[in-house]
């Protein structure tokens, strides 16, 4: 196993992003708990101390203003609130979820990724993260919340910034295009708040539920709390459909190697979109 020193412990480091789990090892093994100064951050690793921290609402504190710190107004969300005083807003999201036709969403999400897939299977090869994990990924969470789609190559610059941005403490240069990035994605939601979309979108539903009588500062949480929806969702969705589909690349290209063809036929015999491109055809492969 690498022991990398707890000092040392860099995650925008190349070999790092590459490969985070040796580091982690590490830390899990020697500092399970440790101050980062290039975070300003406490690192805690172990799955059961996690788990204590998220579960304490009384000694932790997602809410900076709870230790006197001022909480941008863009950051007001349901992620930065804690129980009991994000129930309302929790509530009023979950309610509007629960009353989406969720098997009806999962039905068209999976002919969509089956068109994506049938259209790659024309060439030669593709790019799936592009081509495929982001485009179903936008699709599916716009159909939830009820909204158009907005151009995939400008949205999907606005959330890399976003997310980018998160490191900030590491790279300062990455803060500015954040903010310019969250006013922007800000600008798009508030505008779905002040035009009507699908009747039966989420967002309907949370238009329809807001309170009433809510100061400034309480009304920035419930369209926050749909930026953070949409934008969280998508790239969550996006990484998640990366990761999936490099391993199947690995477990395909790793049975082809070991000969067993007919187990690789079997796989994508099994799979609904049969005729997308397969590792001999397409030449999947993974960077």
């Amino acid at each position: 196993m690498l022991v990398l020193p707890v000092l040392t412990y860099d995650p925008l480091d190349p070999a790092t992003v590459n490969n985070p789990y040796p580091a982690l090892a590490a830390l899990r093994e020697q500092a399970p708990v440790s101050w980062h100064d290039g975070m300003s951050s406490w690192l805690v690793t172990r799955y059961d101390d996690c788990t204590a921290v998220l579960r304490d609402h009384t000694a932790f504190a997602r809410d900076r203003r709870r230790t006197g710190q001022t909480v941008p107004e863009a950051s007001l969300s349901v992620q930065s609130l804690d129980p009991p005083h994000q129930a309302g807003v929790r509530s009023l999201f979950m309610n509007a979820l629960h009353a989406q036709d969720l098997p009806g969403l999962e039905a068209r999400a999976r002919e969509r990724a089956v068109g994506l897939l049938r259209e790659a299977a024309d060439r030669p090869s593709f790019d799936v993260m592009a081509e495929f994990a982001a485009p179903l990924s936008l699709s599916v969470v716009c159909e939830l919340l009820g909204v158009d789609e907005p151009p995939l190559a400008e949205f999907a610059a606005t959330s890399d910034a976003i997310m980018r941005s998160m490191d900030g403490g590491l790279d300062p240069a990455l803060v500015e295009p954040g903010r310019q990035a969250r006013e922007e994605l800000t600008a798009l939601v508030e505008s779905w708040f002040a035009h009507t979309g699908r009747p039966g979108g989420l967002l309907a539903h949370v238009r329809a539920g807001l309170p009433t009588g809510a100061d400034e500062t309480e009304g920035l949480f419930i369209p926050n709390t749909a930026r953070v929806m949409f934008q969280g969702g998508y790239s969550t969705m996006t990484a998640a459909l990366g990761n999936a589909l490099h391993t199947l690349n690995q477990l395909l290209v790793g049975l082809q190697e070991a000969g067993a063809r007919e187990q690789v036929d079997a796989l994508l015999a099994r799979n609904p979109a049969a005729h997308a491109p397969s590792p001999t055809r397409a030449g999947w492969s993974c960077c």
